[in-house]
């Protein structure tokens, strides 16, 4: 019985090699839907419904476990599940090894590489693990850091950090620094932030401290 919110409809589509399908037919496991496609290869698009792209992969799985596995090998070989909603896009935080990101259809899958502008290709299904993944990156990226003023930078995501002073915890020790993660995602209201949770009061003290007097070399003279 369909939950109240599964209540978006996605569509799993299925292309079966010709003698694939009647594999399925002699283990009594009927697509009546199916059609023979142009490239000798039967399509059989199957309804399923859930609240998101990542639950409807998640129930694709689950229905060509139960239903097909045993006769067309690996679901990533033979099934996609379409995206009508365009919940799949491309950003930093792109995974893809994601539930939402898997079994992506060539459409999907051309416009996620566009997006990504390089970043990704299109992952080779034919290496015989038992999971795959529809996109892969070209290679690993190196997180860039954008530095807002001396002390705030911020990430690739929008995340912005800043850099406070802490007071020395032993006498004549030196001021000492962390980072501290903030949850302002502008700079205006990041330095409001900094101010309201006195993140910089220590600031003034470590730019006055004094510097060590530096003993002269130099005799001193003979009265």
């Amino acid at each position: 019985m369909m939950k109240v919110n599964d209540f978006q409809k996605y569509e799993i589509s299925l292309k079966i090699p010709y003698d694939d399908y009647f594999n399925l037919i002699y283990e009594t496991k009927y697509l009546l839907e199916a059609r023979l496609g142009a490239d000798r290869c039967f399509i059989a698009h199957v309804a399923i419904y859930g609240n998101s792209r990542r639950r409807a992969v998640q129930k694709a799985v689950e229905w060509y476990t139960k239903e097909i596995k045993g006769v067309l090998g690996q679901a990533h070989n033979v099934m996609t599940v379409n995206d009508p909603f365009g919940e799949v896009s491309y950003d930093d935080n792109f995974a893809c090894n994601d539930s939402g990101n898997k079994y992506l259809d060539d459409k999907t899958i051309e416009r996620i590489i566009q997006e990504a502008e390089g970043d990704l290709i299109r992952e080779d299904s034919n290496t015989g693990a038992t999971q795959c993944n529809s996109l892969r990156r070209v290679k690993r990226r190196k997180k860039q850091f954008t530095q807002l003023t001396s002390r705030l930078t911020q990430s690739p995501s929008g995340t912005i950090y800043y850099r406070m002073t802490e007071p020395a915890t032993s006498k004549g020790g030196r001021m000492k620094s962390k980072t501290v993660k903030l949850s302002s995602k502008s700079l205006t209201k990041a330095l409001r932030e900094v101010s309201r949770r006195g993140l910089d009061k220590f600031e003034k003290f470590a730019e006055d401290k004094p510097l060590k007097k530096v003993k002269s070399t130099e005799s001193k003279q003979a009265a």
